[in-house]
């Protein structure tokens, strides 16, 4: 009678913290690179009134839209890095 080998719960605690660490890592990644499109789009309205000097007008609701959803992100980020298992440093994720 052969029985299928299991795995200590330690060994199956691990791999449980790894993978909501590669989940949590995914949302941070995904996260950074939002924050990233936001800057963007940022520099991109920036560049358009410089460029403009004569007329400049500020679509302040769209860069109201773009700075609410920069601070949702880093928020969101922030709260990934906190979820990650305390037995491993964070920074070394970034």
């Amino acid at each position: 009678m052969s029985s299928s080998p299991t795995l200590p719960d330690n060994t199956v605690a691990d791999a449980m913290a790894n993978s909501h660490s590669d989940t949590a890592m995914e949302h941070i990644l995904q996260g950074i690179s939002a924050v990233g499109r936001c800057l963007e789009t940022m520099d991109s309205k920036i560049t358009d009134l410089s460029a403009d000097s004569k007329s400049i007008r500020v679509d302040i609701a769209s860069f109201q839209a773009t700075v609410s959803e920069l601070d949702h992100r880093l928020h969101a980020i922030e709260n990934q890095m906190a979820s990650l298992p305390d037995n491993k440093p964070k920074l070394q994720y970034l």
